[in-house]
């Protein structure tokens, strides 16, 4: 099980580098993210909410069943929320 935890949370690492490597960094791609959201929404979308509602988009999909790339996504959207979040 510990061998598989870390499989796991190394793949998150990963996906979090992969994607900063397409995407621009966290901060800077949920910046964007938060523009538009906020532009089509009517009310201010920040960063870390965009992370937040990242992972619960990826949660919602696993209601159909078991998809290890959505649970490795939801983790790695809650990670960096908690790198974008005020209270640090």
């Amino acid at each position: 099980m510990d061998e598989n935890l870390a499989d796991f949370f190394h793949e998150v690492r990963e996906t979090i580098k992969s994607r900063g490597k397409s995407y621009d960094t966290p901060e800077n791609n949920f910046a964007k993210i938060a523009r538009a959201w906020t532009d089509y929404l009517g009310f201010n979308v920040e960063v870390y909410d965009v992370a937040v509602m990242m992972a619960l988009l990826k949660l919602a999909r696993l209601t159909n069943g078991y998809h290890r790339d959505s649970l490795v996504d939801a983790c790695a959207y809650l990670g960096i929320a908690d790198g974008l979040s005020d209270d640090q």
